[in-house]
This record gives C-alpha cells, structure tokens and sequence, in this order.
C-alpha cells in the first residue's frame, strides 16, 4: 500500500541483469500504489534502461541514486568486486538524466583520495544531490569478508589514511559552495571535531 515518505529500494540485493525482472514487478507494485521510490543502485546500464523504459509513466516517483565511489575502474573493482565499471555507471547516470528521471549520486563510500573527480564528472547529470561519505565499515567490512590479506589492509590503511579529519575539512572547505553536495554523518562527525556544524 501507499507508505508516507520515500521507500528505497532494493534490498537485499542491487538491481543486477538476473534480479532484473523481479525488481521491475516490485518497482511497478511499488509505484502503481503511489508511492516515491528512490532506486539506490551500482547501475548496470541494462537494468537501468529497462527500468526506464518500462516505469516511464512513473518518472515523476522516481529518484535514481547511484553509488559511483571513485573514477577509476579499478579501484572500484578492488572495493567492490562484480559491480559494473566507472564508465557503465556513469554512462546509466546520463540516460536516467537523459530521459528526465530525477538524479543523484552516492559518493559513499569515497573508494580513493579524488573524490572531486566523481564530483566533476557527474554534476552535470545530477538533478537533485550528490552525497559524500566515509568508508566507515571498512576494517570490521573486510574481516567480515575474510580480507585480511596484507594488499588489502594496506591498501584499507591508505584510505582511512585519506579520509583523516584534515583531509576531510579541507575537502569539505573545497566543495561547501556546490550546491549538489551532501554531507554524511561520518563527515559530519569529523567536521563537528572542528566546531563545524551542519544542522
């Protein structure tokens, strides 16, 4: 039935080619009983085509948010194995815009130190916000998957290392005038440390 608000979706799982039609039959139940749905995914361009395609009377429902954590496709293989590649999130980023779906991206986690490069790239496609966020979970993440290997604690240790309370104010001093950005609570916390305080 209709639910007050915004419902996301999916859950458990991203929207992936083999999940596809299921989703499509929740999404149109969702959507046919009134409901705002705000579709978080790592895009597979194919699934976000046929949603597109077969929601379209629904566009006004619609917030596509899609998590694009770094530029570089192999990094975001690294962090996020089997999730489609920059370009093919980016490339679903553009037809969402293109076809007049409401938009925005989710740079969270940040998956390297360029964040701005994501910012850069998808603000011209990004109707609504661009949300930026800390790679909170990793270390209790990476245990949880087994990763414990030293490559990727290294390179866990790097990111944290990126993401200390200096580097994040001087990003939050570089992007706080761009009127697309939202900050999570992780960067909301390191920024508090420093009397900076977002209501």
């Amino acid at each position: 039935g209709k639910k007050i608000g915004t419902i996301m979706f999916p859950s458990p799982h991203d929207i992936t080619p083999q999940h596809l039609p299921e989703a499509l039959v929740m999404l149109r139940k969702l959507l046919l009983a009134g409901n705002d749905v705000l579709i978080v995914s790592k895009p597979h361009l194919e699934c976000i085509r046929a949603i597109c395609d077969e929601l379209g009377e629904y566009r006004d429902q619609i917030l596509f948010r899609f998590t694009i954590g770094s530029v570089d496709s192999s990094v975001l293989r690294f962090w996020e194995p089997n999730a489609p590649d920059y370009a093919e999130r980016l490339a679903s980023l553009k037809l969402a815009y293109k076809r007049g779906y409401s938009t925005s991206v989710s740079c969270e986690p940040m998956l390297d130190n360029n964040v701005e490069a994501v910012v850069d790239a998808v603000s011209p496609f990004v109707t609504e916000t661009i949300w930026i966020g800390k790679a909170n979970r990793l270390r209790s993440q990476l245990k949880l998957n087994g990763h414990t290997d030293f490559e990727t604690t290294k390179k866990a240790d790097e990111l944290l290392g990126w993401q200390s309370d200096d580097n994040i104010l001087a990003l939050y001093h570089r992007l706080k005038d761009n009127p697309l950005i939202r900050w999570k609570d992780s960067i909301k916390k390191a920024l508090a440390k420093h009397h900076i305080n977002l209501t």
